[in-house]
C-alpha cells in the first residue's frame, strides 16, 4: 500500500500575534526566541494522499487534506477540501471535474484494492488493470 503523510505541524503558522515571521528559526540574538509548540498551532490534521493518485506537475496540497484512492489531480492545482475516491478534480480552488468511473465501478476497485496484492497477481491481471476494457476488471484471476 502507498500512502504519503505529511506532518500538519510543519506547514502551520501562529496567526494570534503582531506577525506570523518564525523569527526562532534565524540563530544568533534572535535565537532565544522559542518555537510554538503543538498546542499554539492551528494544526488542520495529517495530509493523506491514497493509492494509485496521480498528481501533476506544480500542485499545492495545503494541509489536513485528504485525497481518496485512484484519484487524479490536474497541474497547478491548489487543493484546499478533500476529493473523493477515483475522481478528476483541477483548478485554484481545485474541484472534482468529473468521476473517473460510475459509482459501481468505484465502489468495486475501492473493494479490490489491486495496490496491495502481489506483483505476480498483478502480473496476472495486467491487462485488465492497464486496458481500459473495464468489463475486465470483473474477469481477475486469483
Amino acid at each position: 500500500m502507498w500512502m504519503a503523510l505529511t506532518n500538519s505541524r510543519s506547514m502551520s503558522h501562529r496567526m494570534d500575534g503582531v506577525t506570523t515571521y518564525p523569527f526562532y528559526v534565524i540563530g544568533g540574538d534572535w535565537g532565544s526566541a522559542i518555537a510554538p509548540v503543538k498546542d499554539e498551532l492551528p494544526l488542520k490534521g495529517d495530509t493523506v494522499v491514497g493509492n494509485d493518485v496521480w498528481i501533476g506537475q506544480n500542485v499545492t496540497i495545503m494541509p489536513g487534506i485528504n485525497i481518496g484512492d485512484g484519484a487524479i489531480i490536474g497541474a497547478n492545482s491548489v487543493v484546499a477540501s478533500d476529493i473523493p475516491p477515483y475522481a478528476v478534480a483541477v483548478g485554484n480552488p481545485c474541484r472534482v471535474a468529473k468521476m473517473r468511473f460510475d459509482d459501481e465501478i468505484i465502489a468495486y476497485l475501492l473493494q479490490l484494492k489491486w495496490w496491495d496484492w502481489d506483483i505476480e497477481k498483478i502480473e496476472a491481471n495486467f491487462k485488465a488493470l492497464t486496458s481500459g476494457d473495464l468489463s475486465l476488471i470483473k474477469e481477475i484471476k486469483d
